[in-house]
């Protein structure tokens, strides 16, 4: 295999590629970790809370000596630790089920994991300037891709909601250093 200029140009861009790859997918893994992570604290965690609160006070307290003669409140009132039991039990399921916080560990892993591999590659030109050290360029840019791979292998889908949110992360600058715009100005 020639490690010449030509080859070590192939590798640049294969780094390249590596770069906006990881970018983009790890944007999206952050984004479907923070939604999946409100929607648990949201939907699932705070209502169950509050309804495991309010329960508590009902079974600890003599709520029924306050109760008015009206039948209709009255019946609810009594009811009401049945029907709160019920909804809490619900909301236990759903999280459960819908399994939103393992959901949002797995796609902030998995954002991590690519977080590191976008920083290698945003550096590799600092470790590899030139073809002299082509052999070893070609060797870490393979090992780029392996890890790439495991990581996409073992990583949740990401939603298209979460691809979509891409765009206006990169907009708002979430990948790019001060020093990278002043470099450009000059």
């Amino acid at each position: 295999m020639a490690f010449d200029k030509d080859h070590f140009q192939k590798v640049q861009q294969e780094i390249q590629r590596h770069l906006e790859d990881t970018e983009i997918s790890k944007l999206a893994h952050w984004n479907a970790s923070a939604v999946y992570d409100k929607r648990n604290k949201m939907y699932i965690g705070i209502p169950a809370t509050l309804l495991s609160v309010i329960l508590t006070w009902l079974l600890t307290t003599n709520f029924d000596q306050i109760l008015l003669d009206n039948i209709v409140i009255n019946t609810l009132f009594k009811n009401a630790p049945v029907i709160i039991s019920l909804i809490i039990s619900i909301l236990s399921a759903l999280g459960t089920f819908l399994n939103f916080k393992d959901l949002s560990t797995r796609h902030r892993s998995s954002a991590e994991n690519l977080h590191v591999i976008w920083r290698d590659c945003k550096n590799w030109k600092t470790d590899f300037p030139d073809e002299s050290m082509c052999e070893k360029a070609v060797q870490m840019a393979q090992q780029y891709r392996r890890r790439i791979n495991e990581i996409n292998r073992d990583a949740p889908q990401i939603p298209k909601w979460a691809w979509k949110s891409v765009s206006k992360q990169k907009a708002e600058g979430s990948t790019s250093y001060s020093t990278e715009s002043n470099q450009d100005n000059n």
